[in-house]
């Protein structure tokens, strides 16, 4: 059972987290501070400290990235994949968005349908799919024929082709494998954290033409960045769900152990996974964002798996951006999620601002060019 310093903070955390540390604290927390290279927390009339496990150097990049992107709402949240212990959780706007499935999942639901296709058995990243249509809707003629335009399905991930998943699900997948899936990946209700958090919603319709547009990530639910840092520390972990940790021990108490809440993924469909989302930074929907000006790749030869999704709706009517990743594809060290909901005429995409804070990370751990591990 929780004790009430746990709850207190729990429920003022779950509101919001202070932009910098400097920030007036929420409701619940009077004061967050750094001492020691930590974030604490001042919790309950009794003015008791307790350590989070954010990296202050990390926070604040994320927390000027935020502010330079302009985007009315947004967060960016990191984690330590092996460990699932929480780098960064910045939000920008009237509440917190980590933890608020505000966005809809948009094309980072492909993820959901690419792994319910790998565990089923139908597909592989050879297989042939050929396709018509689908770059800004999915329509019931889309999904006859045998389709004028062919690729492999290992492209389809990391360039985002609404055809290729639409017209798959509907001749392999039922509405139900698609939530199970959704469920397991963080995609559809709570993640494993130590703290309360709003769960995310998979809404897939049991025709055809619903499942398909759902499965391509057209309005298939609502996603907080937490839940889409979820699923892509699953497939860094070879498909294990490793339970978040944002409260860290006191000082003088062991580190508690890494923590798993079950297998979201064989670890072949996650290895597989992997392979496909690297075309996303290489040659799919980021590659551009992955180029810097002088025409050499950000982040030198190390691989990066990522997912991006772009969505226009809502009310007021947002243009939302998705980036969801982790680094380095090969041997991942730390993941990365981040969304912004711009305005319809917008300064920067979730990309870049990914992109960024993967430099940042990486480029204080090794002084000079960032290359690929050996």
């Amino acid at each position: 059972m929780r004790s009430r310093l746990h709850l207190a903070l729990a429920a003022a955390v779950a509101v919001w987290i202070a932009p910098a540390v400097a920030s007036p604290a929420p409701p619940g927390v009077r004061k967050l501070h750094v001492e020691g290279g930590a974030v604490h927390a001042t919790v309950g009339a009794a003015g008791k400290q307790v350590r989070l496990t954010l990296d202050p150097e990390l926070q604040r990049a994320a927390e000027r990235l935020l502010a330079r992107s302009g985007a009315p709402e947004g967060a960016i949240v990191a984690s330590d994949v092996r460990t699932g212990r929480i780098l960064v959780w910045a939000s920008r706007g009237s509440r917190d968005y980590v933890a608020t499935p505000l966005a809809p999942s948009a094309s980072l639901f492909k993820i959901v349908t690419a792994a319910a296709l790998l565990e089923a058995g139908k597909v592989n990243i050879a297989t042939p799919v050929c396709y018509t249509g689908g770059m800004s809707a999915i329509t019931a003629r889309d999904l006859e024929g045998r389709g004028a335009t062919c690729t492999v399905f290992g492209e389809a991930l990391g360039r985002s082709i609404n055809g290729v998943f639409a017209r798959l699900a509907g001749q392999h997948l039922t509405a139900a494998d698609l939530r199970d899936k959704a469920r397991d990946l963080g995609f559809d209700g709570e993640v494993p954290i130590d703290i309360p958090v709003a769960p995310s919603t998979a809404q897939v319709a049991a025709d055809s033409l619903g499942l398909a547009r759902a499965a391509a990530g057209f309005w298939s639910g609502k996603l907080s960045p937490l839940g889409a840092l979820f699923a892509m520390q699953t497939i860094a972990n070879d498909g294990e769900r490793v339970r978040f940790s944002l409260l860290a021990p006191a000082r003088g108490d062991a580190a508690a152990p890494r923590s798993t809440d079950g297998r979201g993924l064989r670890p072949d469909v996650a290895r597989t996974l992997r392979s496909m989302l690297e075309v996303t930074t290489r040659r799919g929907t980021c590659a551009k964002a992955f180029r810097k000006p002088d025409g050499t790749r950000a982040l030198g030869s190390m691989p990066v798996a990522a997912k991006t999704g772009t969505l226009v709706g809502g009310s007021p009517s947002r243009m939302f951006s998705w980036f969801a990743s982790f680094a380095p594809a090969d041997r991942p060290e730390i993941a990365v999620s981040v969304m912004l909901a711009n305005d319809i005429a917008w300064r920067t995409k979730a990309n870049l601002v990914g992109r960024e804070l993967l430099e940042t990370y990486f480029g204080r751990k090794r002084p000079g060019p960032v290359a690929r591990r050996r």
